[in-house]
């Protein structure tokens, strides 16, 4: 027992709120209560979303004898009755040692605390506890090391006991709160909340879904009852969890609707016109025909253009499925209508690739477009910016030098952001700001399974392409160690022979771009003058000059270039159908996603193409996994659901330290079946109208992190 539990205020039954703030109670004060507070845990309704990292089933008693058979380290709940006690003081400064012998009727043992001297005061001979920890056999002659203690009360009913003699929470540590503090936390608060406990979901959705209320479920969640399955705890699959997950989802997606609706009622933005003759201009333009997903993601966002809404809408869509053509065609219906057009991407390589691509379609109809990024030399970015200003271009493709103070457009329509999650909500803003209210169209090729594209995206309406152009082959993928190099290099020399091209990648070895070009440097001088002698090898990464970088991928376009020795910045964009051979070096160094776009750059021509995974000799397990997802299928779905069960939506999204995502309770893996039915049921109560306890909870809850305004 800590100090917190040992002298812990009683609670106040039906005077505590939910919202009371963490630092007005007992045990946490203003100190820890600010500490808390950074984490995002204000007030105790906060605390009670706080969910348990796992249960322990800490009911069944066990005697000493059964405990001493059990391999070292095993744990039990014994209940036992104290012999005698006495507190060593050692040598070594500010270290105690509290030694004890307790019986539990039949055999004796002894019990150490190190550093709890405090808890001295309860270890009175005959008097009665309850103790759950593990054996050890560092105790001299065998005995509990640590263990938790509580008291047996006088009166013991079936919840008397926290910590031990039932299914016990166990908490991830918030903060200075430690997982046995935040338990006696949110007992007490639990047992103080009156019985009137509001609960924002009405009753006849809860009696549809088969659901408890609130403050039945947040007890038999936090304190489950006792003969509760262990396996459905921790499954999160009990009746109160169920309930509890499903609420979350349910005010995410409340949120995102009612954000969505604010949007459509507070902002007038551009109604375009799409004539049918313009219509089929746009699509003269293009020297091939346009797949079903590109036609259906068009009559999407036409849709959207024709709606004096603006339009805030994700185009996905897998490597190769021609989301770049689709954003031609929209940006050009927003210059039609005598608007400009704005493209960002998140990398000088990938802007300096796309301006190439669009070139090469706009070029016949006599359409300008320029480019704007933070290396390109001072008299050219000064023209683009007075050409924007002033309205003579028309379209443009740049970087983060696009949200900077000084470009300013005479007349933004549009914005279209490639590669989303490599910005932030923050820089898609910034942009948008450009204009007076333009119609944004963010783009990702990067796989994001549906479940985390709605809770993350969720105020952005939706579209996917499915399909690929026609021609595209699969790509055979191997996964090999990296000593085969030289059979791989000797396969590479074939293909070259047959008039192909190879790109040969490297990963970032360290989060600095100095490696990162010291290694794809290095590999190339190695390659150029060895294996690879003779053969005409490029080299491209992201400290090139763009003049340099833009002459590099231009060799290898025009097949100048057999072989382009390359860092990531290949990732997305570089568009060669001659390329048939891809190696990745050091494989296991890369994440599932960024395997499968780099593995996008080959496999775009008639010919058979070749991936080759090369890793080291002793890959990871989770490496290893990544690796034969990628070498097992092409859907880009199917790896994006593989990635986020293996690396969770934080890390996918890179949300660790930024974002709205933060679900406390549900798991958009284990729990997507229930985002489903959340987002389903939200459209329902929006079309209906939607009450205001539940508006008000959605706005309580997620209004901060996406932008809702403030309650009235």
């Amino acid at each position: 027992m800590d100090r917190t539990a040992a002298r812990r205020a009683e609670p106040a039954t039906g005077r505590l709120r939910p919202e009371t703030a963490l630092a007005d109670l007992f045990g946490v004060g203003a100190a820890r209560g600010r500490a808390v507070a950074e984490e995002g845990f204000e007030t105790a309704e906060d605390l009670l979303s706080h969910a348990p990292a796992r249960y322990e089933d800490r009911s069944r008693f066990a005697c000493l004898e059964d405990l001493r058979a059990l391999p070292a380290g095993s744990r039990a709940t014994l209940r036992v009755r104290i012999v005698s006690a006495r507190l060593v003081r050692t040598r070594r400064r500010g270290f105690t040692i509290l030694q004890a012998q307790v019986t539990d009727g039949v055999d004796t043992a002894p019990v150490v605390w190190f550093n709890q001297p405090y808890l001295g005061r309860h270890l009175s001979p005959e008097r009665e506890l309850i103790l759950y920890g593990a054996w050890s056999d560092e105790v001299r002659g065998g005995g509990l090391r640590n263990p938790e203690l509580e008291l047996v009360p006088a009166t013991a009913g079936p919840d008397a006991a926290v910590h031990t003699g039932r299914i016990v929470p166990v908490y991830r540590r918030l903060g200075p709160l430690t997982p046995r503090q935040i338990r006696r936390l949110m007992h007490d608060i639990l047992e103080a909340l009156p019985e009137d406990f509001v609960d924002p979901l009405p009753p006849a959705l809860l009696a549809a879904a088969g659901l408890p209320g609130r403050l039945a479920a947040l007890r038999a969640t936090h304190f489950p009852s006792p003969g509760t399955p262990l396996a459905d705890l921790m499954a999160w699959r009990t009746p109160a969890q169920r309930r509890l997950i499903y609420e979350e989802f349910l005010l995410l997606a409340l949120a995102f609707d009612m954000k969505r609706a604010e949007r459509a009622v507070s902002t007038r933005g551009i109604a375009y016109e799409i004539p049918d003759p313009l219509r089929v201009r746009l699509r003269e333009m293009l020297p091939f025909r346009l797949t079903p997903g590109q036609l259906e993601a068009l009559r999407a966002i036409g849709q959207d253009l024709r709606s004096p809404a603006p339009m805030a809408r994700l185009l996905q869509g897998d490597v190769g499925c021609g989301k770049t053509v689709v954003a031609l065609l929209t940006m050009l219906v927003a210059v039609e209508n005598g608007f400009q057009a704005a493209l960002m991407a998140p990398t000088e390589v990938l802007a300096e690739q796309h301006l190439l691509g669009l070139r090469r379609l706009l070029e016949p109809a006599g359409v300008a477009i320029g480019l704007l990024s933070g290396s390109g030399r001072a008299p050219e970015r000064r023209r683009i910016k007075e050409q924007l200003a002033t309205g003579e271009l028309k379209l443009v493709v740049g970087t983060h030098a696009l949200i900077q103070e000084d470009v300013h457009f005479a007349r933004l329509g549009l914005v279209v952001i490639d590669e989303q999650h490599r910005f932030g909500v923050a820089q898609r803003v910034l942009l948008s700001r450009k204009g007076s209210h333009p119609d944004v169209l963010v783009m990702t090729a990067t796989p994001i399974p549906r479940s985390l594209a709605l809770a993350e995206y969720g105020d952005l309406d939706y579209v996917e392409i499915r399909d690929r152009p026609p021609g595209r082959r699969p790509v055979r993928t191997l996964v090999r160690p990296e000593s085969i190099r030289p059979r791989v290099l000797e396969y590479l020399c074939r293909e070259v022979g047959r008039g192909r091209q190879a790109f040969i990648v490297y990963p970032l070895v360290a989060e600095t771009e100095k490696l990162d070009l010291a290694a794809a440097q290095e590999a190339w001088e190695e390659l150029a003058h060895g294996p690879l002698r003779g053969l005409p090898v490029g080299l491209l990464h992201g400290r090139l000059p763009s003049a340099e970088k833009e002459a590099a991928m231009a060799a290898f376009a025009a097949g100048r270039t057999a072989v382009l020795v390359a860092t990531t910045v290949i990732e997305v964009g570089v568009d060669v159908p001659n390329a048939t051979l891809l190696v990745i070096e050091h494989a296991e160094r890369f994440g599932l996603a960024q395997l499968h776009q780099l593995r996008g750059r080959v496999g775009r021509g008639p010919h058979r193409s070749l991936c080759v995974l090369l890793h080291g000799p002793h890959p990871s397990a989770e490496a290893a996994r990544r690796l034969e997802v990628l070498a097992r299928t092409h859907d880009g779905f199917e790896i994006a659901r593989a990635d986020l069960a293996l690396r969770g939506p934080g890390e996918l999204l890179g949300l660790r330290q930024h974002g709205p995502l933060d679900l406390r309770l549900a798991d958009l893996v284990r729990d997507e079946e229930f985002l489903e039915r959340a987002r389903a049921d939200a459209a329902r109560l929006m079309a209906a109208g939607l009450p205001g306890p539940l508006a008000q909870a959605a706005r309580r809850r997620w209004g901060r992190r996406i932008g809702l305004l403030a309650a009235g």
